[in-house]
């Protein structure tokens, strides 16, 4: 099934239009086919649907209605196996090195030979964001033309639980769905030194030329956490040795670390000459828009009905990283197993506490209070006060709002601070987030409060 030639001459269109790295993060990926009077397009994942639909249906819309002549309705849709993507397709009918592409199958775990690759770690399984859209592509690329010198190797670095092991994974996976038969190991580097340590100790030249021998037959080698060779003398020598030798075969190398290469304190200068030599991506922590994503794809999975207020809660409160994000949604789901009735934020609150102190600065309600207070010209019992005056109600609802946000104390609580009711302050927080969604003074003011009470 080839691409129709309708969504060849819209992408060509939209191409000149917007940044190539969104173009190619978003638009490209999407692969097309006709069904009857409708163009339906195919994309990775829940998330990439959602920001297609919201970012570009309307511009594709119009392009497509303007290249067709009449009304062609247009459908995004979950990829499926039975969609078969043309990207895909051209891929199997080049000739590769390694075999032709297989079908896709599930599998509990896969392992090749030595290290094993983590079922949920796929590409359709990765949420993509500006944090992360440009290593997601570099991936991508790299597992649909393995060995290519502009991506070889493919040095992915970023701070612990932000995704570097999962786009390495999802790059086994591809591989071995594309090239059944090549030779792809998964590796992290602690591992690497401690097995050839102890083949030194045993000192048997046999076993240790096998190690080599493995390591140096492989199609591919996705080494991870590669910080942790350093200091490592004997294991830095064998690696470099070993990482000529697949380069030069033209063999696919992957590595992930905690920073950059050329940051690695006791690593050989002929090795950080070597990671150099490909392309190196970085990581960042998942902004807001990813975060939510993320906590909804992961509740979604476990078949956990997350409310929007919840999700946009722990996105809010739970920065920095996304494996504290699913730790968040095991708990939740555990509770709600052991109590049927609807999550709230309030029980989030009462059972996350030790998560979410850990990733807040530990404010107290009153000093919330005083530095609104200041930030707003007026004296704290006046912010408390029953005074009405439209600046003054402002300024008491964005310190009940941010009360909220940034303790751990109840709604009960909050009401008995501010000397009002809990749903007075319920109210206060709904009505500010309303309003700043217009307001863009308001927006500012409360972003700037936020910086300034954040750690």
């Amino acid at each position: 099934m080839t691409t129709p030639r309708i969504w060849r001459d819209c992408l060509s269109t939209i191409a000149g239009e917007m940044n190539e790295s969104e173009f190619n993060t978003w638009l490209r990926p999407l692969s097309a086919r006709l069904e009857s009077n409708v163009l339906v397009l195919h994309a990775p994942n829940e998330h990439a649907i959602e920001i297609v639909k919201r970012r570009f249906q309307g511009r594709i819309n119009e392009i497509v209605n303007s290249l067709n002549g009449e009304t062609l309705e247009v459908s995004i849709k979950l990829f499926s196996p039975g969609a078969i993507s043309n990207q895909n397709k051209e891929s199997s009918n080049r000739k590769s090195k390694y075999t032709h592409k297989a079908k896709r199958k599930k599998s509990k775990g896969v392992r090749y030979g030595f290290g094993r690759l983590d079922p949920h770690f796929t590409f359709d399984d990765f949420i993509i964001g500006d944090s992360n859209q440009l290593a997601w592509y570099a991936a991508k690329s790299t597992s649909e033309n393995p060995g290519q010198r502009e991506y070889n190797p493919l040095f992915i670095y970023g701070r612990v639980g932000n995704g570097k092991t999962h786009l390495m994974q999802a790059i086994g996976h591809s591989m071995r769905l594309k090239f059944p038969t090549a030779k792809v190991a998964y590796v992290r580097s602690n591992s690497f030194v401690q097995h050839l340590v102890n083949l030194f100790k045993k000192r048997d030249n046999d076993l240790i030329e096998n190690f080599k021998s493995k390591y140096r037959r492989l199609d591919v080698l996705l080494i991870d956490d590669v910080h942790l060779f350093a200091g490592a003398n004997a294991s830095q020598e064998e690696f470099f040795h070993t990482f000529n030798t697949l380069l030069e075969g033209q063999k696919q190398i992957v590595i992930t670390s905690d920073r950059f290469f050329k940051e690695i304190e006791g690593m050989e200068d002929r090795l950080i000459s070597r990671f150099g030599q490909g392309i190196t991506v970085k990581i960042n922590p998942p902004e807001f828009e990813t975060r939510v994503a993320i906590l909804e794809s992961k509740a979604k999975a476990r078949k956990l009905k997350l409310p929007r207020e919840i999700s946009h809660f722990l996105a809010e409160r739970i920065q920095s990283n996304v494996r504290e994000l699913e730790g968040a949604i095991n708990r939740l789901s555990v509770i709600n197993r052991f109590d049927k009735s609807s999550l709230t934020v309030e029980v989030v609150k009462k059972n996350l506490v030790d998560l979410l102190e850990s990733n807040s600065k530990r404010l107290d309600v009153s000093s919330i209070q005083y530095e609104v207070a200041k930030f707003y010209g007026i004296r704290v019992e006046v912010l408390l006060s029953d005074k009405r005056l439209k600046e003054i109600v402002k300024a008491r609802h964005v310190a009940m709002t941010l009360c909220y946000e940034l303790t751990n104390e109840s709604l009960t609580g909050l009401g008995r601070a501010f000397r009002r009711r809990h749903t007075t302050v319920m109210h206060a927080q709904k009505s500010i987030r309303s309003q700043m969604k217009t307001d863009a003074k308001l927006r500012n003011e409360y972003a700037t409060l936020k910086n300034l009470l954040s750690p």
